[in-house]
């Protein structure tokens, strides 16, 4: 153990890796100071340029946005009393009204200091869970994996959103979706209208970047806001540092539940700073400044929040299985590097395995003092109007969606995934169990068809799979009793009737089953067993889902509409979908006419003139800004711009092309 400790730390430092460490915590803070997004969003844009690194420089780089995203979201908390990400939602609660009260510095410093405590803490315990488990693990055979997926997918159903039906569906979504192309015991083709493109299945770069970044993007933009007011940075640094020390046995305690939660498939970030928080004012002996502007409800959600980092990698390091949406789409670019997380990673490539611990726990330092360091900055990012923002996010992501096969049907197939995945967003569905479900797929099918072949029914006779597969069956029934319990704790919901639009979105999740189900029904037995396994019970649980949105009721959870002020959420919306879905599509319509080279120019020009309100000059310099500087991206990276129409025609020979 500690030759590969020591090994993987020097690696680290030999190599490109801590240059690359370093600028994916300057990227994850960018991300987090940014309202809306998150570590799934930030790796799902980073994906395409890490394609082509050498595993350990593309592992620290994703490692080092991961890390700290928890960190940096605390700016919009604390300053404007926005969450950075899920993760940051309990610390607005103590935070902001610190800022309120003149003391932003402090609640910032003790928020960061239990954040790099809470982040430290996480990785010892994945060390420590890490050498407990490897001797267990070893025993393990496929069916064994195949109970611990339906034990993953179960957890993440049940738990990543309000509503056990809506997220059951979505996890067998993602299940079908990645059953596209090429069957992997058969080999036939299934659900993929006989097109080239979908022979080999959906990119996985396509699935991340349209499911998350897509529908934060347009939903920053419908909001149309400046991301905060002039908050400033008063009060005692020094201050938040002691506070942190003088809780140090509060925030060793929120580490330690961070990390046991982030191992839970399906909980992570979404509520993990909640039970930090709910541990604080249960602990505490003096509970009436809680929400006031008591210190402890900063230090405890950001310790927990960090600490859930090393958490969520447990289940993913030892046995593949994501444990929150953000390393979903960490094991998804694992793979791009031809990193197999797993049992054949614990055996044989331990050193791997330290390599992403010791770039957790240096992004962690790394992320924490760059805060202190950089907090006047990094807070004016907050400042910035959306609609500043939103174009060059937008061009990237278009940029970098593309790489995945450079094909066009890279960007139609994403634009089409990321409307869905909004009116998914709207109505309830959690997009992390599609994209949990989507990268299990593969194994999931493999490892069934595999306990199939190898064990038949005998598989029942194996203790530890008969222990797997009670767990997973009470997690069920957990999960549900739990949402039960939560639901009938929450507020009243004033929507009693479904709308018409929460009908459409079930009737669609129905129809998807019944396609699956239809075009797959020639296959060989092998070539859609797995498709009826997964789509008869979406087609069911849809069904269930309709009938219960015609019953209505007070606290119905499978209700749910954050476009309407009568529904769950309090955002609200100054402008519609489709007509920032138009500005995206006009992109994709003068790259398919012009080449995306020049269509940056036209887009940024058009949207930062008329959207954005910048004059003609001021427009015109950014967006021959973004273009020099997105070719040189593309240079250094060995990127390539989509074609257009008028190219191909005329055969144009510059960076077009």
């Amino acid at each position: 153990m500690v030759e590969a400790l020591g090994g993987a730390f020097l690696q680290i430092f030999s190599t490109a890796s801590m240059f690359y460490l370093i600028g994916g915590v300057i990227m994850g803070l960018v991300v987090g100071v940014l309202p809306g997004f998150g570590g799934t969003v930030g790796l799902a844009i980073l994906l395409p340029f890490v394609y082509g690194l050498d595993p350990a420089s593309g592992l620290a780089l994703m490692i080092g946005v991961m890390a700290v995203i928890c960190t940096a979201d605390t700016f919009p908390a604390v300053l404007i009393g926005i969450p950075g990400s899920v993760g940051s939602q309990a610390t607005v609660l103590d935070g902001y009204e610190l800022a309120k009260q003149g003391q932003a510095g402090r609640a910032l410093a003790a928020a960061f200091t239990a954040s790099l405590f809470g982040g430290l803490i996480g990785a010892v315990i994945l060390t420590a869970i890490i050498q407990v488990a490897r001797p267990v693990v070893l025993s393990f055979g496929t069916g064994e994996m195949l109970m611990l997926a339906a034990l993953g997918l179960s957890m993440v159903g049940s738990l990543a959103g309000r509503s056990f039906i809506k997220g059951l569906i979505a996890a067998l979504l993602g299940l079908l979706i990645g059953m596209v192309g090429m069957t992997p015991t058969s080999n036939e083709y299934r659900l993929d209208f006989d097109t080239l493109y979908l022979s080999n299945g959906v990119p996985l770069m396509v699935i991340a970047i349209s499911i998350f970044a897509i529908p934060e993007i347009v939903d920053l933009l419908r909001r149309d806001t400046a991301v905060s007011g002039e908050t400033k940075l008063t009060g005692s640094w020094i201050t938040g540092v002691k506070d942190a020390f003088r809780n140090k046995f509060l925030i060793l305690r929120c580490a330690g539940i961070g990390a046991l939660v982030g191992m839970l498939p399906g909980l992570g970030a979404s509520v993990v700073d909640w039970i930090a928080y709910g541990h604080a004012v249960q602990s505490a002996k003096d509970k009436d400044n809680f929400g006031k502007g008591d210190i402890r409800g900063v230090l405890a959600p950001e310790s927990a929040n960090n600490a859930k980092e090393g958490g969520s990698l447990v289940p993913t390091l030892i046995f593949g299985i994501p444990g929150s949406g953000a390393t979903a789409v960490l094991l998804g670019g694992m793979i791009l590097l031809g990193v197999e997380p797993g049992l054949n990673m614990i055996k044989s490539d331990i050193e791997t395995v330290y390599l992403i611990i010791w770039s957790l726990a240096i992004a962690n330092l790394i992320g924490a003092a760059l805060c202190v360091v950089l907090a006047q900055p990094i807070s004016k990012l907050t400042r910035v109007n959306v609609r500043l923002i939103a174009p060059f996010l937008i061009v990237l992501l278009i940029f970098a969606t593309y790489q995945s096969s450079r094909s066009w049907g890279d960007l139609i197939f994403a634009m089409g995934i990321g409307t869905f995945a909004i009116y998914m967003r709207r109505f309830g569905y959690p997009r992390p169990a599609l994209m949990i479900g989507f990268v299990l797929s593969t194994g999931v099918e493999t490892n069934f068809y595999q306990t199939y072949q190898f064990y038949g029914l005998s598989v029942f006779e194996r203790p530890i799979f008969l222990i797997l597969l009670a767990i997973c069956s009470l997690t069920l029934f957990g999960g549900l009793r739990l949402l039960k319990r939560q639901n009938k704790a929450a507020p009243d919901n004033p929507m009693t009737t479904a709308n018409l639009g929460q009908f459409v979105m079930a009737g669609l999740m129905a129809l998807l089953a019944v396609f699956a189900l239809f075009f797959t029904k020639d296959l060989s037995w092998q070539g859609n067993i797995f498709t009826q396994i997964i789509a008869i019970p979406m087609l069911l649980l849809s069904a269930v889902l309709i009938w219960r949105l015609r019953r209505g009721g007070l606290r119905n959870p499978d209700i749910e509409d954050l476009d309407l002020p009568t529904g769950d959420g309090t955002e609200h919306h100054k402008t519609g979908v489709w007509f920032h879905l138009a500005w995206i599509v006009g992109l994709l319509a003068v790259a398919f006419l012009l080449g995306y080279w020049l269509a940056i120019g036209v887009f940024l020009f058009a949207f930062l003139s008329i959207r954005s309100g910048l004059s003609l000059v001021r427009s015109t310099l950014v967006a021959c800004g973004v273009l020099a500087g997105v070719s040189l991206l593309s240079y250094l990276l060995h990127l390539y711009f989509p074609q257009g129409l008028i190219q191909e025609i005329w055969d144009l020979p510059f960076p077009l092309a």
